[in-house]
């Protein structure tokens, strides 16, 4: 079973400056570069082919191929894999029962150990993940001694990039925020993917012992385009950095679906073995349902729930954020007098086109008692306006002549260094407010993180319909608050 969180896609915006997206452009994460690190080599031994069918077709497929050190594991001995791509890098927990202790006997994990796994699609137009996991914690139930019984252990992992968290190799690029980021994933032989052409963040970005991963959400922190554009960061299963303009996303039109790879969530192909060419794929649209016609697909949601995390998030970050600073240059002035401490309020950006059609989540609503003569009266409060943050900053040493030689600048930031961090911040945590999680039977590798993609919920208790709408006549009707565009 597939777990994925879904984010609904924001809603207005706050900035003045017009939006430089082009209406009605559908935007994708493409890869920009693939990647070159090495892994440890995963194969399957020719004795453990099956008679009637090839083991490719099982292994990997039916359920996934891992190894640890010089064991591969049976479909017996895996109770549960789960490999978590919500944060920066993908993780995993492993969950495994053996009926004897050969396995702690010989190849119990020890420092930088590593979960070698393989999954792969029954169609080789999807993309098969190959992933290595550095094992980071152990946790095995107890052995008795006088009675005999099965040893269960649980193995927590990250995806090993060799450097990602050393302090080693200091550099400094000079250039935009994103041309460091592609210079960062070919030196650790990373792809980059991005949905982005470029930055306008000119300045020279410094790892100075610091580890890489903190290196690369530091630049993601302080990436600016405009007053449209938020990004951020991740490595995906494919050994992607990803660098994503989420608001590019976030805008892209809903005037088409994109394509899929139909994928059956059924076992009955299983003796005939899988049909890889990617010519025999059928191909489907990509959405999400629980309608019954999707049942026997990897698009069929088995079970959904609503995530809020609204209000602590609010208190968290506060509905706006009050930027406060002091700039040290004066030749970025015309007037050397003019002040240079600088109070910049910050909004989450939201989609003008949808602000008075959605709930935006900025408290709740006013209570008006000549709209509303039937309820209970509620107070009013400024929520908004009480849950505003002030921090202080500290001094932005802005750069005046970028485009001249940087051994001449007169600075060390671009001019949005500070201001990047506060809009980059307050919109993605906007985005974390409220999400939908759904499971799905199967693996569906149509899917990557980043993805903007409808959601098609139905309700089939047609007394509960009625409630809702009493005019509805269908057993079957449309969830209209949580069916739509989700991004992943």
């Amino acid at each position: 079973m597939a777990n994925i969180v879904l984010t609904s896609p924001n809603l207005n915006k706050e900035f003045t400056k017009d939006t430089t997206e082009t209406k009605g452009t559908v935007y994708r994460i493409l890869t920009v570069f693939p990647k070159t690190i090495e892994l440890d080599e995963l194969s399957i031994p020719a004795a453990e082919a099956r008679s009637k069918q090839k083991a490719e077709d099982s292994i990997s497929i039916e359920f996934p191929l891992i190894k640890i050190n010089d064991y591969i594991f049976n479909r017996d001995e895996i109770l549960s894999m789960n490999i978590d791509c919500t944060g920066f890098l993908p993780k995993i927990t492993l969950t495994v029962i053996f009926l004897h202790q050969l396995f702690l006997a010989k190849e119990m994990p020890k420092d930088g150990d590593i979960i070698s796994v393989a999954i792969r699609g029954r169609s080789d137009a999807l993309k098969m993940i190959r992933n290595d996991y550095v094992i980071t914690g152990v946790h095995v139930l107890p052995n008795f001694t006088t009675v005999k019984s099965p040893v269960q252990m649980t193995l927590y992992g990250e995806l090993f990039i060799p450097g990602m968290k050393s302090q080693i190799n200091d550099f400094s690029f000079v250039g935009t925020s994103m041309d460091a980021l592609k210079d960062l994933a070919k030196k650790y032989g990373l792809g980059f993917a991005t949905n982005e052409d470029n930055t306008d963040d000119k300045q020279i970005w410094l790892k100075a012992n610091i580890a890489t991963d903190i290196y690369i959400n530091n630049v993601t922190d302080r990436a600016w385009r405009d007053g449209e554009s938020f990004y951020e960061c991740w490595i995906d299963v494919y050994y992607n950095l990803n660098f994503i303009n989420v608001n590019k996303q976030l805008l892209s039109a809903e005037t088409e679906t994109d394509i899929a790879a139909m994928v059956s969530n059924l076992d009955k192909n299983w003796v005939y073995g899988a049909e890889a060419e990617p010519e025999k794929a059928t191909p489907t649209v990509k959405v999400f349902s629980n309608y019954s016609q999707f049942r026997t697909s990897s698009f069929y949601i088995s079970t959904w729930r609503p995530i809020n995390r609204s209000s602590a998030i609010t208190f968290q970050i506060g509905t706006k954020i009050i930027c406060e600073m002091f700039e040290h240059n004066h030749n970025v002035y015309k007037d050397s007098t003019k002040k240079r401490y600088w109070q910049i309020p910050v909004e989450p950006t939201y989609d003008k086109e949808k602000v008075n059609k959605m709930i935006l989540l900025r408290g709740r609503a006013n209570f008006d008692s000549s709209l509303n003569k039937t309820d209970l009266v509620r107070a009013n409060y400024p929520y908004t306006e009480l849950y505003e943050k002030m921090p202080w900053l500290g001094v932005q040493y802005t750069i005046s002549n970028p485009d001249d030689d940087n051994k001449q600048w007169d600075g060390n930031h671009h001019k949005n260094y500070q201001l990047a961090k506060i809009h980059n911040l307050i919109n993605i945590k906007e985005l974390d407010k409220l999400n939908v999680h759904i499971d799905v039977v199967g693996v569906n590798l149509n899917i990557i993180k980043g993805d903007k993609i409808p959601v098609v919920l139905i309700k089939t208790d047609a007394i509960e319909n009625m409630m809702v709408n009493k005019d509805t006549n269908f057993n079957d009707m449309l969830d209209l608050f949580y069916s739509g565009w989700y991004l992943v």
